[in-house]
């Protein structure tokens, strides 16, 4: 069996909750590679500068090899090889390529991160979705097997759209409690902004942080003690305010503060950490080798990768397993819709430490149903339940993707 196609199908439509409150619009990015035997998989990656044209140089280097080698062409996308390089690849024609240059003994960005690792998250979902229906089995199974039939979800809130009100503060949680989630998220750049006093200088002022403490100690009054609350920073803060941030609100019990300071700073993080009374969970961007480095040093508590954005499912179970090694587990980001979040819940019940699994549209519908599943839904009682279909277990909802294509588009 070969792969004959890899293919992707740009989706836009409404989101009716931005970051911070308000409606706007949100493209989502389906990914699909074929084989000559008929059987497809289906995969999700998001729609960043450079996605699709890394999706190019992907499938023309990919075209004709064996879908069920994952790691091995997930690893040679990402990282090159030795020469005289694999015969697959030694064999590759060259015009295939244009405009791109094939590029065998390293990444094309010459280091694994951007649109290359962001791409092949994409086709990665989809390989494994393929694997899983060509062995007539579960991905969670070709990860290792299950810990769990229920994947545990926290929704993303960010903040209502009317801050000033602690009534819609409470009004927000309480609507997360009555759907059945019992893990929610907020975000300390949009508690209160209105009270930023200079855009550019990575501070909490006092006014401001009075405000975060007042509009999530709601939060924390409306849902009480056994609802699991955290806050995301964004990675917008010097190390002096993220600390003051995190002993503010310690009181509250947060389950932990996810990317206090600028991203990839394993100093900073360190910093933070060692001041902390709040767990510091980072890496919603990260890559393994990245993660290494955070695991090591001891600058996290909990790590948090996205299928989308660390190289795929594998790579996320590599995160995982290096992590529990070291005694800290692994909540997952989830930037992606209905397809990458299915996607991580199988990585979710193969790995031993998982806390919870992030989704930010639950008031855009559309985005919750351009994949379905046989007798499921996206969410039961705050989870994902697992069945037992091949591969991801899940159908392209030809009509919504229908309704929805950008324009441009055509559906697979």
């Amino acid at each position: 069996m070969k792969i004959t196609d890899i293919r992707s199908m740009l989706l836009r439509g409404p989101r009716l909750h931005l970051p911070g409150g308000g409606k706007g619009v949100i493209n989502k990015l389906l990914v699909r590679v074929d084989t000559d035997a008929g059987i497809y998989g289906l995969g999700e990656a998001d729609f960043y500068m450079g996605v699709r044209e890394a999706l190019g140089y992907i499938k023309a280097f990919l075209l004709g090899r064996n879908p069920l080698d994952i790691c091995p062409m997930v690893s040679e996308v990402l990282y090159g090889t030795l020469a005289p390089h694999p015969q697959d690849s030694r064999a590759l024609d060259r015009e295939a390529f244009t405009p791109f240059i094939p590029i065998l003994d390293s990444s094309p960005t010459a280091v694994p991160v951007g649109p290359i690792v962001w791409a092949i998250s994409g086709v990665e979902m989809a390989l494994c979705d393929l694997a899983g229906k060509i062995l007539r089995t579960p991905v969670y199974y070709l990860l290792g097997g299950k810990y769990r039939d229920h994947v545990q979800v926290y929704l993303d809130r960010s903040a209502p759209q009317d801050k000033e009100n602690l009534d819609a503060w409470k009004r927000m949680a309480a609507e997360a409690a009555e759907a059945g989630f019992t893990h929610i998220k907020f975000d300390i750049d949009y508690t209160a902004p209105e009270y930023t006093r200079d855009v550019w200088n990575r501070s909490i002022p006092p006014g401001q942080m009075r405000r975060i403490v007042e509009r999530l100690a709601a939060v924390r009054q409306t849902v009480g003690w056994d609802m699991a609350l955290c806050a995301d920073c964004h990675r917008h803060y010097n190390v002096a305010d993220a600390i003051r941030v995190a002993q503010e609100l310690a009181p509250l019990k947060l389950s932990w503060l996810e990317d206090p300071t600028p991203t990839a700073n394993i100093d900073s993080c360190i910093a933070v950490r060692e001041k902390s009374p709040i767990p510091i969970c980072v890496g919603e961007m990260f890559t393994a080798d990245i993660f290494q480095g955070f695991i090591d040093r001891q600058a996290c508590d909990i790590v948090h990768p996205d299928v989308i954005f660390c190289g795929g499912l594998h790579e996320a179970r590599l995160i995982a397993d290096y992590a529990e090694l070291h005694h800290m587990p692994m909540a997952m980001h989830g930037n992606g819709g209905s397809l990458a979040t299915i996607a991580a819940a199988h990585v979710a019940a193969a790995s031993r430490t998982f806390l919870g699994l992030e989704y930010h549209f639950i008031e855009s519908q559309w985005i919750s149903e351009y994949v379905t599943r046989a007798g499921a839904p996206l969410f039961k009682n705050g989870t994902i339940e697992l069945t037992d279909a091949p591969g991801l277990g899940v159908e392209l909802n030809t009509e919504v993707c229908r309704q929805y294509l950008a324009p441009g588009e055509s559906l697979f």
